[in-house]
């Protein structure tokens, strides 16, 4: 539903409950495959490595949503305060890159111009690890909780997603107590593997406890299947 609240929650299954490798450290992992190489690397963005040119043409139907934008952020940071982070609209199939101002305690400033419509207070985040990639990511949407807007289906990282969303990258020590690393293309193939798995995904959330109680109606929006 269009008009719905969207709240993804945590998954319950999480590496608490279950065995899962912790996030890698190495940055020479094929972008592909995973495996341990750094025989070569794209050579437009020369930001992805592969370890052999078979996998390099089957990521390519991935990388290329990025790697010429990637080429063309770079020498474009508009001040120190800034990183980058990827926008996925609604309109297009194609995700962004865009600049996002922080505070020196790791609170981006300008986050509410990817939300334009949306209050400050309705932006949720959700965030996660992908055990290939040196850093975890976190996503910002719409989640629309009085159901006052209508959001469309996200194009550009699709299934359950509905209006925009911001995706970052941040220190796995650090985390949110400084600001984020600036995003790469390496994240997409992790967002696009997450989003389908949520979609997929109808096992239970934990959800932040709400200040009033939700009415019937209000609870099954939230819990719809």
């Amino acid at each position: 539903m269009a008009g719905a609240p969207q709240d993804f929650g945590q998954p319950y299954v999480l590496e608490d409950f279950l065995p899962v490798e912790q996030p890698t450290t190495s940055t020479l992992l094929c972008a592909m495959c995973h495996k341990e190489s750094s025989r070569q690397r794209c050579s437009g963005c020369k930001n992805v490595k592969y370890c052999s040119t078979d996998c390099q043409s089957s990521h390519w139907a991935t990388h290329k949503l990025l790697c010429k934008a990637f080429v063309d952020t770079q020498d474009t940071r508009p001040s120190p305060k800034s990183r980058r982070a990827l926008y996925f609209p609604t309109d297009v199939a194609r995700p962004r890159f865009i600049w996002l101002e922080y505070n020196i305690d790791g609170a981006p400033l300008d986050m509410q111009k990817c939300f334009p419509t949306t209050p400050k207070e309705e932006i949720k985040t959700i965030g996660f690890y992908d055990r290939y990639l040196p850093y975890w990511i976190q996503l910002s949407y719409d989640s629309n909780l009085h159901s006052q807007r209508i959001l469309s289906k996200n194009m550009s990282i699709g299934h359950a997603f509905r209006g925009p969303v911001v995706a970052l990258a941040y220190d796995p020590e650090s985390g949110l107590g400084k600001p984020a690393l600036d995003v790469d293309t390496t994240i997409l193939g992790a967002l696009r593997e997450y989003a389908k798995l949520r979609e997929e995904y109808h096992g239970p959330i934990f959800v932040e406890q709400p200040q009033h109680r939700y009415s019937d109606e209000e609870w099954k929006k939230i819990v719809r299947p």
